[in-house]
């Protein structure tokens, strides 16, 4: 099983301080990361990011396995992403879901993605932070780590809210 032991230097953008990436089976589907990008620790330099887009709490259809988002940087120039699934419990503070935060680094007009394991019938949101109004995020659930949507789940990118400081 391969895993992910690199570190992010600081003075990287939006490292704001010196991060070690978390250590991340590559295995399966839901665990497996988009090229270029990394599993950050939690608490690292999230307020280097100017804007946080959330789906807010999201309740999955009963058949759910796989909860997939993507993000587009429609943007002129290079931008990081930090991209967090949090599973939204009932009376209980949220937790971030495997692989963690990840941290992804597109070109204008690239596009990619994740999958992570989830259970239908449970509220999860997913929080996209970025430095340009021109990332476009997605999300959806699938039945499984191979299909179409499942019908209700899609959450469009002016579906997600942006966060107020």
């Amino acid at each position: 099983m391969e895993r992910n032991e690199q570190t992010v230097p600081a003075g990287a953008p939006n490292s704001g301080a010196e991060a070690t990436v978390t250590d991340v089976p590559r295995s399966s589907f839901a665990t497996e990361l988009p090229e270029k990008a990394i599993a950050v620790d939690a608490q690292s330099a999230a307020a280097a990011y100017t804007y946080t887009y959330t789906t807010g709490p999201i309740a999955l259809p009963s058949n759910t396995q796989s909860l997939d988002w993507a993000v587009l940087n429609d943007d002129s120039t290079i931008q990081t992403i930090r991209v967090t699934v949090f599973k939204c419990d009932l009376g209980a503070k949220k937790t971030v879901e495997p692989p963690g935060p990840l941290e992804v680094t597109l070109d204008p007009g690239e596009c990619t993605h994740n999958a992570n394991a989830a259970l239908g019938g449970f509220y999860y949101e997913i929080q996209v932070r970025c430095n340009s109004q021109r990332i476009f995020p997605y999300a959806s659930a699938w039945p499984g780590n191979i299909g179409d949507p499942l019908p209700g789940s899609v959450v469009k990118p002016a579906e997600f809210i942006r966060r107020l400081p």
